[in-house]
């Protein structure tokens, strides 16, 4: 599904920040340090001129529960309430700014805290898929998996976050059927005929 660039590229940000922590991998945490998150945010043309510090590392995983919370939060309405606290909290600026690739629009001022840059950026891209889409938000239906995800599916029914995910859960759903009908009882047509 395409919300276009800008908004495919921040909520793919988001949703991949939402799920750099699962206490269920080893090891669990995907964002350890300054070094992991400078490369995080590199890929998504996020980091600004200033290096990255370990308060800001603290501030993105405090940013990646608010997220997870707009993902999980059960219906549209809870979901809009989160996200748009989230970017009230921010302070959503818009703010021109002339790049390499010429003039681009950012929604807070360059030396704005990290934190706070990725909030306004990604979660904006995050509302305007959501002001269409926001019955997509899910989280994965697999029970040892927590990833949240958008569906792109036509008919709104993905229940998993990766097709990994989908099947494991339909191979354990097998052979919890195939031990079903091993363990099930032979029937007997009825009394044995004697003579």
């Amino acid at each position: 599904m395409d919300y276009g660039s800008y908004t495919d590229a921040s909520v793919r940000l988001m949703i991949e920040l939402a799920n750099s922590y699962d206490a269920r991998q080893d090891p669990p945490e995907r964002l350890p340090d300054a070094a992991a998150v400078t490369g995080f945010l590199r890929r998504y043309r996020m980091l600004g001129p200033n290096s990255v510090s370990q308060r800001d590392v603290t501030e993105l995983r405090q940013l990646r529960a608010r997220i997870r919370r707009v993902f999980e939060a059960g219906d549209e309405a809870a979901a809009l309430a989160e996200l748009n606290g989230l970017l009230a909290d921010a302070g959503v600026t818009p703010w021109i700014a002339r790049t390499a690739a010429g003039r681009e629009i950012f929604f807070a001022p360059p030396d704005a805290p990290l934190a706070r840059r990725v909030t306004c950026d990604a979660g904006l891209g995050l509302a305007m898929m959501m002001t269409d889409h926001a019955d997509r938000l899910k989280v994965c239906a697999a029970p040892d998996c927590a990833n949240v995800f958008v569906d792109e599916s036509r008919n709104r029914s993905r229940r998993w976050c990766s097709d990994r995910c989908s099947g494991r859960v339909n191979v354990a759903a097998s052979r919890s059927r195939r031990r079903a009908v091993a363990a099930a009882p032979v029937p007997h047509d009825g009394p044995e005929a004697g003579g």
